[in-house]
């Protein structure tokens, strides 16, 4: 058969002489593996390196847009008006819950920072290299951006004030609707919050991990939708147990509005529906990390070893599709479907507006504002002037309250002949 290509290359039209002798040698060795190019040639290997669109740069690009989204925001927040603290109101915490509070802060800030070091900092001054554990370490330290957006159309839920904060960035968000002014909004305690977030995850692949592996090992035949499935189930319950009975009873933060509570007449009132959606996140880190190829890889990482340029740049890249798939993961899982419960919050308990460090300010005594549940209209922000405090909205006393300046819509007649 080379015979005959070698023929075709003496065919009327070639080129030249050299031309036809670069050819003759090209068909002779293009079966052998590891030939250099030849002049002017560019490499097999060349052209699969230089591939342009790999998946791993794909997910990486909108990593990247969500990191300059997050810096965007947090800038905003630094630089603007509501960078201040939301007081903890008339209300004490007992003294149980203040020692309790000031241990998660205190310890939350050396647990990550351990974890940073055992599985970023350490695997790189040895080996150049940053694992699987690695990458989704840093990219749970970006994912407490996202911990407030839930409550974008409405609030549903608050972190206790008697923390250290100040304020949130949440109505640094374009378009940001949920009531919010400075010292009085939605906070977030900066101690606990961004740690918190790394170290629970951490937690959960590696307990989901591990759970995906027994349950293969004893039903060898189950599918990889079955070992999802098992995993989300049991990460149910793992939250009911964190947070319902934890977190919440601790007093770290409070779900005034969500649905189908458990002890839902008290401050620690638990909604399944958070079990359902912080559990298919859960389960979803698990299986990101447990659902690797044949060379170690995560579903977003693939084609990483074709990058080009070092290994800094291919860690850069590799981290950044991390972040796109943990955060993508999370916002669909977690945050649009909870968008719908703070669009629908239940009335809140008593027995949280009782207590001012649960209300923010929001709502209740002192505010002038009811607090949202069925019967309430959605307090809608407005973002243009943060010291009035947005659209009209319904007062304690049942009564509809119009901010100064703000123009209500008339009624416009049909035009007619």
């Amino acid at each position: 058969m080379a015979s005959h290509r070698i023929r075709d290359i003496d065919a009327p039209g070639a080129a030249s002489c050299t031309d036809q002798l670069r050819r003759v040698i090209a068909v002779a060795t293009e079966a052998s593996p590891g030939r250099h190019a030849l002049p002017g040639e560019r490499s097999t290997d060349d052209a699969v390196t230089q591939r342009p669109n790999l998946p791993v740069n794909i997910w990486a690009f909108f990593g990247a847009l969500i990191v300059a989204f997050e810096v965007f925001v947090l800038i905003r927040w630094v630089s603007g008006p509501f960078f201040v603290r939301v007081p903890a109101g008339p209300s004490d915490p007992p003294t149980w819950m203040k020692v309790i509070l000031t241990a998660w802060q205190v310890a939350s800030i050396p647990a990550t920072l351990s974890l940073l070091y055992w599985f970023v900092i350490r695997p790189w001054w040895r080996e150049r290299h940053i694992g699987i554990d690695g990458l989704l370490v840093i990219a749970f330290l970006t994912m407490w951006f996202q911990d407030p957006i839930s409550s974008y159309g409405g609030h549903w839920f608050t972190y206790n004030t008697w923390m250290f904060n100040r304020g949130s960035w949440v109505n640094s968000i374009p378009g940001w609707n949920s009531f919010g002014r400075p010292g009085a909004m939605l906070s977030e305690p900066i101690l606990f919050t961004p740690f918190a977030y790394c170290y629970i995850f951490v937690i959960v692949m590696f307990f989901g991990s591990w759970l995906m592996r027994k349950v293969q090992a004893r039903f060898p035949q189950m599918s990889k939708l079955g070992l999802m499935g098992v995993c989300y189930v049991v990460m149910f319950f793992v939250d009911v147990v964190l947070e319902g009975l934890l977190w919440l009873p601790m007093g770290i933060f409070a779900y005034q509005g969500g649905h189908w509570g458990i002890f839902a007449d008290t401050y620690h009132k638990y909604p399944l529906h958070e079990g359902l959606t912080i559990g298919a996140t859960f389960a979803g880190v698990a299986c990101l990390r447990y659902f690797t190829n044949d060379k170690g890889q995560m579903l977003v990482e693939r084609g990483a070893e074709e990058i080009r340029g070092g290994n800094v740049k291919r860690t850069v890249v590799r981290a950044l599709a991390t972040i796109a798939a943990v955060q993508g993961l999370f916002f669909i899982t977690y945050n649009v479907p909870n968008f719908w419960v703070g669009m629908h919050s239940t009335a809140w308990p008593v027995d949280l507006q009782k207590r001012s460090y649960f209300t923010s300010g929001i709502c209740g005594e002192g505010t002038g504002r009811a607090c949202p549940g069925p019967a309430v209209p959605l307090n809608r922000n407005d973002n243009s002037n943060p010291e009035r405090g947005g659209a009209p909205y319904l007062g304690s006393d049942g009564k509809l309250v119009v901010p100064p300046d703000t123009h209500l819509p008339s009624t416009v007649p049909f035009e007619r002949k």
